[in-house]
C-alpha cells in the first residue's frame, strides 16, 4: 500500500486524498450503512403491513447507544479542531477558544429555548437541517464526487438536511408532534396541535424537487451519480417508512456521526495513515479514547439537567443536544472553511505536534 502524499506548510502536513482511501471508505463505512438504513426501511414497511407497531422502548435503542458511542462524542474533540487545523495553535489555545465559543453560543440557545421553547425547537431544526447537509458535503468533496462548485454545495446542504429534517413531518406528522411537545414541554414551553396538511404537502414537494435538482445537477457536473441516486432515495424511503424517532436516532448515530468521526480521524494524521491502510478499530479506538473526558462531561450536563428538570427522556436529551449543536455547528463551519469544503476537491489537513498523543 503506498504511502499519503504529503506537503508541508509550518507545523501544518496537507494530505492529499488517494484513490484507494476514497475506495475504501465508500466500501467499508458508507455502503454499509447505507444497507442497514434501507433494511430497517424495509422491515418498518413489512411491521405496518402487519398492524403492528414498532414499541417505543425498541425506537429509543438508537438514542441510548448515541449518548457513550458516535452520537454525543463525535462532537467531543471540537477543542482539538483549532489545534489540528491552524498553523501555530497550541492545544491550551485551541481548547480555550472553543470552550468560551461553547459558553457563548451554547447559553445564547438555552436562553432562547427558555425563554421561548418552541421558537427555539424551530431554529434547532433550521442549525441542524444545515450541519447535517454539511456533514455529506465533506464526504462528496473527500470522494470526489457529488455536485460541483459552490452552488452545488448549497444545493448538497439543502438537500441532506431537509431528508431527515423534513419528511419525518412530512410522513409521520402525529408521531413528530408528540417529539416537539415532549422537547419544549421539558423547559416549560408546548409544541403545535398538530402540522397541517398544506405544510406536509409543501415539505413532499420540496423534498421531491431538491432530490431531483441534486441528482440532476450532479449528473451535470460530469461526476458519478450512482452514490448520489443510491443513498438520496435510500434516505427518502427510510425517513418515508421508520417512525421518527427510530428514524433521527439510527440517522444522527450511524450517518452522521459515523461519518464526522471520519472526518476527524483525517485530521489525526496517526489515524489518516492507519485509516489508508484498511485499519477501521484502531483509528476508532484513538478516537474515543481521546473523546471520553468530553463525553463524560457531556453525559454529567444531561444527569444534572434531567435532575433539574425531574425527568430522564428523550425531550431532555434533545434540549442538551440543542444546546450543543449550535457551537458546535460554528466548529464545523469553521472547518469547512478551512479545509476548503465547499469547493470541488478536498485535503486531509493536520497540525503535527501540537496536542498530546
Amino acid at each position: 500500500m503506498t504511502a499519503l502524499t504529503r506537503s508541508v506548510t509550518g507545523s501544518r502536513t496537507v494530505v492529499e486524498v488517494p484513490p484507494a482511501l476514497r475506495t475504501w471508505v465508500t466500501d467499508r463505512i458508507l455502503a454499509p450503512v447505507t444497507f442497514v438504513l434501507l433494511v430497517v426501511a424495509i422491515g418498518s414497511v413489512v411491521v405496518r403491513l402487519t398492524g403492528t407497531t414498532i414499541p417505543m422502548a425498541v425506537q429509543l435503542v438508537p438514542f441510548a447507544i448515541s449518548i457513550l458511542v458516535f452520537g454525543l462524542p463525535h462532537g467531543a474533540l471540537d477543542h482539538l479542531v483549532p489545534a489540528r487545523l491552524r498553523p501555530g495553535t497550541g492545544t491550551w489555545t485551541s481548547i480555550a477558544v472553543v470552550v468560551v465559543l461553547y459558553l457563548v453560543v451554547g447559553t445564547v440557545t438555552a436562553a432562547l429555548w427558555a425563554v421561548a421553547p418552541l421558537a427555539g425547537f424551530v431554529v434547532f431544526i433550521g442549525i441542524t437541517w444545515f450541519h447535517w447537509g454539511q456533514g455529506d458535503l465533506y464526504v462528496d468533496r473527500l470522494l470526489d464526487d457529488g455536485a460541483s462548485g459552490r452552488l452545488g454545495a448549497s444545493l448538497t446542504v439543502a438537500v441532506r438536511g431537509a431528508l431527515p429534517m423534513v419528511l419525518p413531518f412530512v410522513a409521520h406528522p402525529g408521531a413528530t408532534v408528540l417529539v416537539i411537545a415532549s422537547t419544549t414541554r421539558a423547559v416549560g414551553g408546548s409544541g403545535p396541535a398538530s402540522i397541517p396538511v398544506a405544510a406536509r404537502i409543501g415539505g413532499a414537494l420540496l423534498v421531491l424537487a431538491l432530490v431531483v435538482l441534486h441528482l440532476v445537477v450532479v449528473h451535470r457536473s460530469g461526476a458519478p451519480v450512482w452514490r448520489q441516486a443510491v443513498e438520496d432515495v435510500t434516505l427518502v424511503l427510510f425517513f418515508a417508512a421508520v417512525p421518527p424517532v427510530l428514524a433521527v436516532g439510527l440517522y444522527f448515530t450511524l450517518w452522521h456521526s459515523v461519518r464526522h468521526v471520519l472526518r476527524l480521524e483525517l485530521t489525526d494524521e496517526r489515524s489518516a495513515v492507519q485509516l489508508h491502510r484498511g485499519r477501521l478499530l484502531a483509528p476508532f479506538l484513538r478516537f474515543m479514547r481521546q473523546a471520553w473526558p468530553i463525553t463524560a462531561v457531556a453525559v454529567a450536563m444531561l444527569v444534572v439537567l434531567a435532575l433539574v428538570l425531574r425527568r430522564a427522556d428523550l425531550g431532555v436529551y434533545l434540549a442538551l443536544i440543542a444546546a450543543l449543536t449550535t457551537p458546535h455547528a460554528v466548529v464545523v463551519t469553521w472547518m469547512d472553511h478551512v479545509q476548503h469544503t465547499w469547493r470541488r476537491h478536498a485535503t486531509i489537513t493536520t497540525t503535527t505536534g501540537t496536542e498530546p498523543r
